[in-house]
């Protein structure tokens, strides 16, 4: 009973507190090893390979899923690249840029995110406005979840979406998993709240593949595949200023677009 009540403590600090516990039906027996030479076991004696999980009923299964470890990307997570660094290169994001253009490119933390989207929609306003630099914003949600987040928030206009499930580009930027402090700090529920109160950016249902753990960030990238500057997001509510990597490439920028 105790343990209980604690498991629904945690959830409910990790803002998930209309998550329903898994419950087990009365009339379902202790699932415990079948006796290898016992071929007449059934279930109804308590043996048997039985998946636990089978009658387990979740109150929301993508919100818990979104908070699981995710397996690790193909490639190791790098170190996140310097200002004056050469840009590193894939068949997904290659640099330098295809088209000769300087680049701006956000890596989302996940669709739905309230902060994620309101960086994306302050990319996608400055990409109407600057039209010599190439906008790109990196997914690791599925493409089905990322069209439609992306559809629901009136398209992507100028700006290029790469979707990465394998997160390979996000390790290869150095943008990893995050730890408790980074997603968990009371300032974020708090600025979370203002972002909404504020600017009606509320966020959304978690996109499917997307996990809370993984670490956003933002770079850009020159003509020449340098990078001139970004890292990665700090925290969750991390004010990322767009407008600051446009004047690195040499544009002029205008009001910040922070998350605040």
């Amino acid at each position: 009973m105790f343990s209980k009540l604690t498991t629904k403590i945690a959830l409910h600090k990790a803002g998930l507190g209309n998550v329903s516990l898994p419950t087990f039906p009365k009339s379902e027996p202790n699932y415990t090893s079948r006796n290898k030479g016992d071929g007449n076991s059934d279930r109804s004696e308590g043996g048997g390979f039985q998946n636990p999980l089978a009658n387990i009923s979740w109150g929301v299964p993508k919100a818990l899923e979104s908070w699981k470890t995710p397996p690790p990307p193909p490639n190791p997570v790098r170190e996140p690249p310097q200002v004056g660094d050469r840009a590193q290169s894939n068949v997904k994001l290659k640099f330098p840029a295809i088209d000769g253009r300087p680049c701006l490119v956000i890596f989302l933390r996940y669709t739905g995110c309230p902060f994620t989207e309101k960086i994306f929609l302050a990319m996608r306003s400055l990409s109407n406005r600057h039209p010599s630099i190439h906008f790109i914003a990196v997914s690791h949600c599925t493409p089905t979840a990322t069209n439609e987040w992306v559809k629901a928030l009136g398209g992507a206009w100028n700006v290029d979406v790469v979707v990465d499930q394998s997160r390979e580009l996000y390790a290869l930027w150095g943008l990893g998993i995050s730890n408790w402090g980074h997603v968990l700090h009371p300032r974020n529920g708090y600025n979370q709240y203002l972002l909404g109160k504020k600017e009606g950016v509320w966020g959304s249902v978690v996109g499917e593949g997307g996990c809370r753990w993984q670490v956003g960030g933002a770079y850009a990238i020159d003509e020449r595949g340098t990078v001139k500057w970004g890292g990665p997001m700090k925290s969750v509510d991390d004010q990322i200023h767009l407008e600051d990597g446009v004047k690195a490439l040499g544009f002029g920028g205008e009001s910040k677009s922070g998350v605040f």
